[in-house]
């Protein structure tokens, strides 16, 4: 069977969202922790711990003495790693059974049930802890992890299962500078034909910058034939600290060129592989070169001196009695 290009484009997309619905429904089965896998700023997650999402927990076990989440928070230094307890919850009376410890000022909520007080009996199927993020951070995304403990002959036991949750960046708008800007606004610049100047445009991004690309297009002002600039930018990336992963980094593309004879606009597109795009206009207006101007001066004083000699004519011409 022989496919176009287009077939099998469609063929391939057909796979993957096959793949991608059987990677849903097995994650459905095993009981997953979180509701998305992916955040970026202002968004928000929640995170559901109990019995049915940890594998290792014995059949016959029947009660679970204490469930918890906690995470792994990277320090500044990346050989060094923090786990820190976000919630326990136990067969304890209400007031006593759920210990947290999440940040106050973020709003973040924590929500238990089920834990079948006093007894414990039967409570593998209900009991429950609902960690609630509202507004969600790059330092938000890392590694959580749900256990649970539980009695069996010859002690207290334990299981765990940690999933990640990374971060997504949306794309920032580039800035755009000049140099020298002459304007009346930012975006805006009266410089003079044949004059050098150096266009940047600059978007910051976290330590990787990996997929970040800035390319340049230019048309003629209030037009909208843009067309891509015939050269590329010098490109200059300055990654975040390694060690510190939402600190970000910078990437700027550089123009150096002389001004035209033309109004121009220019356009500086950044394009983060499929996450989307973002992009920044900055209009350049021309005026005289100095070359010009100089001519522009030879003129004027080419008609100052005609008119002056005129004028004494007339005036030699009337004092003369001939006029």
């Amino acid at each position: 069977m022989h496919f176009g290009e287009s077939g099998i484009c469609d063929v391939m997309q057909f796979m993957r969202v096959l793949l991608t619905v059987g990677l849903f429904i097995a994650a459905q089965g095993q009981g997953q922790l979180f509701d998305k896998y992916e955040i970026e700023d202002g968004g928000r997650f929640n995170l559901t711990c109990d019995a049915s999402r940890i594998g290792g927990i014995p059949a016959a076990v029947t009660e679970i003495s204490e469930l918890s989440i906690e995470r792994v928070w990277v320090g500044y230094n990346p050989n060094h790693t923090l786990i820190s307890m976000i919630a326990t919850y136990r067969i304890l009376p209400e007031e006593e059974a759920i210990q947290t410890i999440v940040p106050t000022d973020r709003g973040w909520l924590i929500e238990e049930s089920g834990n079948n007080y006093p007894t414990g009996l039967n409570n593998r199927a209900t009991m429950k802890i609902v960690l609630y993020v509202p507004y969600t951070y790059c330092f938000d995304a890392g590694s959580y992890t749900c256990k649970a403990r539980f009695n069996q002959t010859g002690g207290v036991s334990e299981a765990s299962r940690s999933e990640t949750i990374i971060y997504k960046e949306r794309i920032n708008i580039p800035v755009i500078t000049l140099d020298p800007h002459n304007g009346y606004a930012p975006d805006v610049s009266s410089n003079m034909v044949g004059e050098e100047v150096k266009l940047t445009c600059q978007i910051q991004g976290l330590v990787s910058l990996a997929g970040l690309e800035l390319t340049w297009l230019t048309g003629p002002r209030g037009g909208n034939n843009f067309v891509p600039y015939p050269t590329d930018g010098a490109e200059t990336v300055t990654p975040g600290p390694p060690d510190r992963p939402c600190e970000r980094g910078k990437y700027e593309s550089t123009l150096t060129f002389k001004v035209p004879a033309v109004d121009t606009t220019y356009t500086c597109v950044a394009k983060d592989g499929d996450n989307g795009a973002s992009r920044t206009n900055f209009t350049i207006v021309h005026t005289a070169s100095i070359g010009n101007k100089g001519a522009n001066l030879v003129v004027l004083d080419s008609q100052w001196f005609v008119r002056n000699m005129l004028m004494m004519v007339v005036a030699f011409l009337k004092w003369s009695g001939f006029v």
